[in-house]
């Protein structure tokens, strides 16, 4: 069996990236006569993050998709690649294509390509587009194979839409061969995620200033890249927080860095999943999350291995990090717990459920 993962840029160093490598090598490792191509709209670096240790990596254009996302520019560069995913995949076929995201899915209604054994994976909760492209997005669906939603919320919303086997639920796999336990004695908060609207870092960067005044001995990294770096370097400046909250940038590494951290935070205004809190699970570091749709409130269980938080209750999010500051025992028992939760989303797990869900869909099209 040939399979396809699509995705917009290959180089790119966020959760859906993580995901595919992951998910990729675990297929490649249970099905051994599997074939699997990682095909990339875009290529904006040379350098890739994540591994793809026996799969082919394609790129359909060699252009940068670096621009500012929903900005004119990203539009213009996205719709200008139609020709080349049409001439793409006129000259490879595949059993299962993953369209990684709407907008890949979409690039391939519009490319012509047939959508029977697509199967559409959404990674932001259900009400994020406005309604005109919800009803795009949904006559796409209806042409796919399968869509796959990795949250409970996202669940019953797209089930309203769809038949009720149109749309199973997989959440995002991690590789785990051991869980480890943080001491999380550091005085140090960690992020991390694109520096970008979505993951809401200038809300935390207010937010810690406050965290400062009652604890200054505390700092914040935050780990990740993206088009508001400047802007937040210049909010970082403005509290005067040089010395307390670091933009980090990329790291290969965000196993070492959350073990040297003491509690992870996410101030997202919307996720689909939230791979970020698994991994830090399996490092026994706990979280404090804003409940936002869709995933935090999947995963996290409240008090027992993290703490969810009113969505953008700026309060109640300070409330929080002082609460994961302050008691020790309290944190430490909660990362304690997290490395049992992690365990439910194994990549062992989540790839035979990939598996049954290619049987499906091949059994559907014969």
């Amino acid at each position: 069996m040939k399979i396809c993962f699509l995705l917009s840029d290959i180089s790119h160093t966020g959760g859906i990236e993580r995901v595919s490598s992951i998910l990729a090598q675990q297929l490649l490792s249970d099905e051994p006569n599997l074939t699997i191509d990682i095909v990339s709209q875009f290529q904006s670096s040379n350098k890739i993050w994540y591994s793809f240790k026996g799969c082919e990596l394609k790129y359909i254009s060699m252009r940068s998709f670096n621009a500012k996302p929903h900005s004119i520019k990203r539009l213009v560069r996205v719709l200008s690649n139609i020709q080349n995913i049409r001439t793409f995949f006129s000259k490879n076929k595949y059993d299962i294509i993953i369209a990684q995201s709407f907008p890949n899915t979409f690039m391939l209604y519009l490319s012509g390509i047939s959508l029977k054994n697509v199967i559409a994976v959404e990674h932001v909760y259900y009400d994020y587009y406005n309604q005109f492209i919800k009803k795009i997005r949904n006559h796409v669906y209806k042409q796919v194979g399968k869509v796959v939603v990795l949250s409970k919320n996202a669940l019953t919303s797209y089930r309203k839409d769809f038949p009720e086997n149109k749309v199973v639920i997989i959440p995002n796999p991690i590789k785990i061969k051991k869980t480890f336990h943080s001491p999380l004695e550091a005085h140090r908060a960690i992020a991390v995620g694109r520096l970008e609207y979505q993951k809401g870092f200038d809300t935390l960067i207010e937010v810690f200033n406050d965290i400062n005044k009652k604890h200054p001995n505390w700092i914040l990294d935050v780990y990740g890249e993206g088009t508001l770096r400047q802007t937040l370097q210049q909010q970082i400046e403005n509290y005067q927080l040089q010395n307390t909250v670091f933009l980090r940038g990329r790291t290969d590494n965000i196993p070492d860095k959350l073990r040297k951290s003491s509690f992870l935070i996410v101030s997202s205004r919307f996720e689909g999943f939230c791979m970020v809190i698994i991994e830090a699970m399996e490092q026994g570091v706990p979280s404090v999350a804003f409940d936002c749709p869709d995933g935090p409130s999947d995963i996290i269980t409240n008090y027992k291995d993290g703490i969810l938080v009113t969505n953008q209750d700026k309060q109640q999010l300070y409330n929080a990090i002082c609460y994961m500051i302050e008691h020790e025992e309290k944190r430490k028992a909660m990362g304690l717990r997290s490395t049992k939760t992690v365990w439910q989303y194994n990549s062992e797990n989540i790839s035979t459920k990939w598996m049954q869900l290619f049987k499906d869909i091949q059994g559907s099209i014969l």
